[in-house]
């Protein structure tokens, strides 16, 4: 498959960080095909707040590590542009006004996403919480879900991430 063919074909991007606590925040992110096939993925350093910063931010710190830092470096970085950025932890949610692309909070079952400026809507015993600038592709998004959830179980591919980036630590551990 050539590049151009990759590049227009649908893709899903998920997007997780895993709090390594001392060692700081690792994130992953995986852009998948309809079939559910990898296309891409990344994964960053660990990033760790120092005591000023832990100070001067207080209790935005985590969306600004996950979304502003983390979220943002790995889409940046892909060379792919998912229809969707599916994100499994509200502070992720940062990075939206940031990219260009729809980010959603994925949660499984009935627990609705927090609903700090999120439009929620609920596909296939998923709640999906999106921000209100991306109302237009409620519908788009909900099609693209409906059609992955056919292949796979839509909190897979994070399970898929995370250990990848535990994999990942291992690996830097051992060199």
């Amino acid at each position: 498959m050539s590049v151009s063919e990759s590049k227009s074909q649908i893709s899903l991007g998920f997007l997780t960080v895993v709090d390594g606590g001392d060692t700081g925040c690792i994130g992953g992110y995986l852009v998948l095909n309809m079939g559910g096939r990898p296309l891409e993925f990344h994964c960053t350093a660990p990033v760790r707040a120092n005591r000023a910063q832990q100070i001067l931010y207080g209790q935005s710190l985590t969306p600004f590590i996950y979304g502003e830092l983390i979220a943002r470096a790995l889409i940046d970085k892909a060379a792919l542009k998912p229809s969707v950025v599916f994100a499994d932890q509200q502070e992720t949610l940062a990075v939206q006004g940031l990219t260009q692309l729809p980010v959603a909070l994925l949660k499984t079952g009935v627990e609705s996403p927090e609903r700090q400026a999120l439009l929620g809507f609920e596909v296939e015993g998923f709640s999906i919480g999106v921000a209100r600038q991306f109302e237009a592709q409620v519908e788009t998004l909900s099609r693209y879900m409906r059609r992955f959830v056919e292949t796979i179980d839509l909190d897979e591919p994070f399970s898929r991430i995370r250990e990848a980036v535990e994999e990942a630590q291992r690996g830097a551990r051992a060199a």
